[in-house]
């Protein structure tokens, strides 16, 4: 195993990036969230005052009631295309956050990959090492039986 190598200084590096990311992402998710109640509330909120304004306007109202109902409307209007608009910013940072995250993800499993790639050749180079010893002393036992033979 790889204790001390560069490489486990990068994929614990890598590991750190790829948390971070992880927690704007999420970070982000909630920001999405928040913007797309907020925009459901104002719709819901348009929707009843319009229900009301028709209410009153059935029961007869003023010219000047019905501009004030319809000034309120505009600006609840304004306010929905504004949280709109909030919400495609945040889809898009949401998306931006989960690229950035995968791309950390990505770099975290190479990095994972050429550890295992070392590892295993570290652990094959071993095993040669002990094969060749096993070797060598199975040769010297040979030699050593084999030489007391001919001393015999």
């Amino acid at each position: 195993m790889l204790k001390h190598s560069p490489l486990n200084t990068l994929a614990d590096l890598a590991q750190t990036d790829t948390d971070a990311a992880a927690r704007e992402l999420g970070r982000l998710q909630g920001l999405r969230t928040q913007a797309e109640l907020q925009l459901n509330q104002l719709t819901q909120y348009r929707q009843e005052y319009r229900e009301r304004m028709q209410a009153v306007a059935a029961q007869g109202m003023s010219s000047s009631r019905w501009q004030d109902f319809s000034r309120f409307l505009d600006a609840l209007d304004q306010a929905i295309r504004q949280q709109g608009a909030a919400l495609a910013k945040a889809e898009a940072d949401l998306l931006a956050g989960r690229s950035h995250w995968q791309h950390q993800k990505r770099r975290l499993n190479s990095f994972d990959t050429l550890i295992a790639r070392a590892e295993a050749k570290q652990e094959q180079v071993a095993a040669r090492r002990e094969q060749r010893a096993n070797d060598e002393y199975a040769a010297r036992l040979v030699r050593t039986a084999a030489s007391r033979l001919s001393e015999a």
